[in-house]
């Protein structure tokens, strides 16, 4: 796997090689930062449901100021740690051990321009929700600020209130919503 644009573009990074994880795909990729290419530079973001990283790494690629991730397989974090070591990025990266449900409480109050998730497709939608409205709660994201959530196209994703869908799109499988925080 391979970084596909902005500053870090075409660098190898490592991936979990599980047959119930799937990275994002190229193109998914390719149309997220497409879309957020100009307005990410110097932005604060949360990449939930982290994997191997490969989102947060992209918004950094993309000129993201800080990139929080939140994962909790072990060796999940084990690559996030390495690919960020092997772009020497440390220092505009943190990394929260857990449950997404959890762990985004230690970021109450603490303002992020972008949350990026891509939960795993068996993921329950109920519970998405509940992090969706956690992280309002929590007051995590701006107002005008975006979530990027990524799933399986037979799925929906709940419109929390205060928030707005601004685009969806879908890529064989794999659908994607842009929600706003309006208020």
């Amino acid at each position: 796997m391979r970084v596909i644009s902005g500053i870090y573009k075409g660098r190898k990074l490592k991936f979990i090689k599980d047959q119930n994880i799937r990275p994002t795909k190229d193109v998914v990729r390719e149309a997220i930062f497409d879309s957020l290419r100009e307005w990410i530079v110097g932005k604060k973001v949360v990449e939930i449901f982290a994997g191997s990283g490969i989102l947060g790494i992209e918004a950094v690629s993309h000129g993201a100021k800080k990139v929080i991730f939140i994962e909790k397989d072990k060796k999940g974090i084990e690559v996030i740690k390495e690919n960020i070591k092997s772009l020497g990025i440390e220092k505009k990266c943190e990394i929260l051990k857990g449950d997404c449900e959890y762990e985004i409480e230690k970021l109450e109050n603490i303002k992020y321009n972008l949350v990026i998730g891509d939960p795993p497709y068996d993921f329950s939608v109920s519970k998405l929700q509940r992090i969706i409205e956690k992280i309002k709660e929590l007051n995590i994201l701006k107002k005008g600020g975006i979530m990027v959530i990524e799933y399986d196209y037979k799925k929906e994703i709940p419109v929390v209130e205060g928030y707005e869908v601004i685009k969806r799109r879908k890529y064989g499988r794999t659908s994607l919503t842009y929600l706003r925080r309006i208020k």
